[in-house]
């Protein structure tokens, strides 16, 4: 990966191990969308873009004794090819703080490091959920043939329950039985953690007994929104062309500047797996 030019950096191995670790676990604390889908890759940090299948509507199954009837053919309707940008954020080391590490023993700070991993992971799950319109990128929240259902107001105990169902209704009524997982905004999520209809369980358990696939909340969510998909590389997968890494870019002022970054994209093979709830 001479690309990155990390051999040009005046940090050890370890200190390069250091700031690694940190950036993985700052960013693995706050990703949501590698909770609930297959990744693809990595396909390589050259890669400019991913072609895959689109497949719409129902399927059928032929049953007879002679395997002569009519049945539908399970097959494409389309092909794609969405592009896999780059996300990025660069952060600084002062020249002095490398000098007194380097001095004392001391081992790098990687804190800088670790606010850049946050920041690009947070942009990963705002293109899973909310799409890109400028790159032509689809999200959960924006896909072009995905389910809707009106969403109720939350303030009464088992209205989200009641929604919920009705999202798996619809789901399960465009042939899509499951599993499912349920990705909501923190205020919606935030009203399902209180005790339901005199049961000693929170309305938020009662879902979780339905939703199999997991039930998640997002900070780049906003409103009253949620999501429900049925899981599978079936359906969706997060495409990663170079998955999160550190580069060194050289120095500004005397001071060592630093790039966190990765290449990832949606991957939206079946709309109707979505049924948005908004």
């Amino acid at each position: 990966m001479d690309y990155l030019d990390r051999s040009s950096a005046p940090l050890a191995d370890a200190e390069w191990n250091k700031i690694d670790a940190s950036v993985i676990s700052s960013a693995r604390d706050i990703l949501v969308g590698r909770k609930f889908l297959n990744l693809l890759g990595p396909l390589g940090a050259g890669a400019y873009d991913v072609p895959f299948s689109v497949y719409t509507g129902k399927t059928s199954v032929g049953i007879d004794m002679t395997g002569e009837g009519d049945t539908t053919i399970i097959a494409a309707a389309s092909r794609k090819s969405v592009p896999l940008p780059l996300l990025y954020a660069d952060f600084k080391i002062s020249w002095r703080d490398i000098e007194t590490d380097h001095k004392t023993g001391l081992p790098v700070d990687a804190s800088a490091a670790a606010i850049a991993a946050v920041t690009v992971a947070s942009q990963e799950d705002d293109l899973i959920f909310n799409g890109n319109k400028e790159l032509g990128i689809e999200g959960l929240f924006t896909a072009a043939g995905r389910l809707t259902a009106k969403i109720s107001k939350w303030d009464e105990p088992g209205s989200g329950l009641a929604d919920v169902l009705k999202a798996v209704s619809t789901l399960a009524g465009a042939s899509h039985y499951g599993p499912y997982a349920l990705i909501l905004s923190p205020a919606l999520y935030g009203k399902l953690v209180r005790v339901y209809a005199n049961t000693g369980l929170l309305e938020l358990d009662h879902i979780k007994a339905l939703i199999s696939g997991g039930v998640y909340y997002s900070n780049v969510i906003k409103g009253d929104k949620a999501v429900v998909v049925e899981l599978g590389s079936k359906n969706f997968d997060l495409a990663i062309g170079q998955d999160f890494t550190v580069g060194y870019l050289g120095t500004e002022k005397m001071n060592h500047m630093f790039r966190v970054l990765e290449t990832a994209a949606l991957l939206i093979r079946r709309p109707c797996a979505i049924c948005t709830l908004e």
